[in-house]
């Protein structure tokens, strides 16, 4: 993906609270950057959603570079080990690492490294739910770009999107509203702000934004803190991805934005796709809440017959992941084939459900028991949010508030047939999560058992 034929536009590419900035602006800020190098070179970009992180991003694509996107406030003791394993010849980011020297906005490595990175390999990005694992996506210029065009079609981007950009730029989500609006030649409105906070709302009225991403997570506040009510003539378009939310809040959104005249559209994918594998067309939200759509522009999803898996094809799937520094020079070894991992159905309509995950499954007393499907039975039924774990002795079911506790436990033995002592039921403060709104399982599992 190369972001030069915009270059030279006067039409502003990224709103700021504090200042505009054209596409022309964007591209010569990026030359602060000395990513000039014959070599291709990999670049640590520890992001924070501003102006500097997100010109550096372009233009070390721009320059050919492999670029490896994690969050600002990522670990210090896991930085460091990916630092040492991976050897990036830049870091952009504040804390200076050993071996390393500072020039302006950049660490360059002392010591260079010949480090043979694969000719397409454009960026690197971690799995969601492996806080603390070297592991990366690996994605191509070609994965990145296809999913952007995807996207812009079927969410029908144009120049004119104002699009409020509040997810993380290290999560696949976040990086997708990026790729996108930029392909379109849209506008960015970039900030750190949570939706939880006035300044938020005030940005979003104030530069008229046309559409708003949120995870699950972010839809459940935006329910509580009475999104539903507000004055937002401007917002056009929601999304949701990043994981599944209940169907009762979908429903909730697909009907207000029916009467209110805005498109509401849920999605799936996978870093792996780049992430967007499937969506709902905004017009059938309502009677498909409960399904993830059909597949994006140019993919294609079936189902194996034989273990029930749900299986995407695309350009936009990865190259392979990356767990070790040899690992970079690696091709393509997927072939455009993703294994979700996720199981599914299809519906008469060939839109496609998922019923769980492939390895979120545990054996009590020879049944199996599917965590995902637990989870969503439950919250169906409590309206609250509950998070599931287990092994093949017990399931552990985690809620935060101790009034839903009957509820659970009879919905558990009459669904699920389970004696008291196979299961157990355990209020917490609150159910761990990672930065992009997703239940941290490991951590769960740690609290719980």
């Amino acid at each position: 993906m190369s972001f030069h034929n915009i270059a030279v536009s006067d039409k502003t590419a990224v709103i700021t609270e504090g200042k505009q900035y054209t596409y022309r602006e964007l591209n010569e800020m990026g030359l602060q950057f000395n990513f000039l190098n014959d070599d291709k070179k990999l670049v640590l970009l520890l992001c924070k959603n501003t102006i500097e992180t997100l010109s550096a991003y372009l233009s070390a694509l721009n320059n050919h570079h492999a670029v490896m996107l994690m969050s600002a406030d990522t670990n210090a003791e896991l930085l460091n080990s990916i630092v040492n394993e991976y050897k990036p010849y830049w870091i952009i980011g504040t804390d200076l690492f050993d071996g390393y020297r500072q020039e302006g906005l950049i660490q360059e490595r002392v010591s260079a490294s010949n480090i043979a990175i694969h000719k397409d390999l454009a960026i690197l990005l971690s799995t969601s739910g492996t806080t603390g694992s070297q592991k990366f996506v690996r994605l191509s210029y070609e994965n990145i770009q296809s999913n952007a065009e995807a996207i812009v079609e079927y969410l029908n981007i144009d120049g004119n999107e104002r699009a409020i950009m509040n997810l993380p730029m290290s999560y696949s989500y976040g990086l997708s509203i990026i790729n996108s609006h930029l392909q379109a030649k849209a506008s960015i409105l970039l900030t750190e702000e949570s939706v939880m906070s006035k300044t938020f709302w005030q940005f979003v009225q104030e530069q008229q934004a046309t559409s708003l991403a949120g995870v699950p997570f972010t839809y459940q506040m935006l329910h509580r803190l009475g999104f539903l009510k507000m004055d937002l003539p401007h917002l056009k378009t929601l999304t949701q991805a990043g994981g599944r939310l209940n169907e009762k809040l979908v429903k909730v959104f697909a009907q207000y934005a029916k009467e209110q005249d805005k498109k509401f559209f849920v999605m799936y994918g996978q870093t792996e796709a780049s992430p967007r594998i499937s969506y709902i067309p905004s017009d059938r939200v309502l009677e498909k809440a409960g399904t993830i759509g059909i597949a994006i522009p140019g993919g294609e999803l079936s189902v194996d017959p034989e273990t029930g898996e749900l299986i995407y094809k695309g350009s936009n799937v990865m190259m392979g992941y990356a767990r070790c520094l040899e690992d970079l020079e690696k091709g393509d070894e997927l072939n455009g084939i993703l294994h979700t991992g996720d199981t599914a159905t299809i519906d008469q309509d060939n839109y496609f459900i998922i019923t769980g995950r492939m390895k979120r499954i545990i054996k009590l007393f020879g049944l199996r028991i599917n965590l995902d499907e637990v989870e969503k039975k439950l919250e169906s039924e409590v309206q609250a949010s509950v998070a599931c774990t287990g092994n093949d002795d017990k399931l552990v079911i985690a809620i935060e508030n101790d009034q839903h506790i009957t509820n659970v436990q009879t919905s558990v033995e009459q669904y699920y047939k389970l004696h008291k002592s196979a299961y157990k039921v355990i209020v917490i403060d609150l159910i761990p999560r990672f930065a992009n709104g997703k239940i941290d399982y490991v951590t769960l599992k740690e609290q719980c058992l």
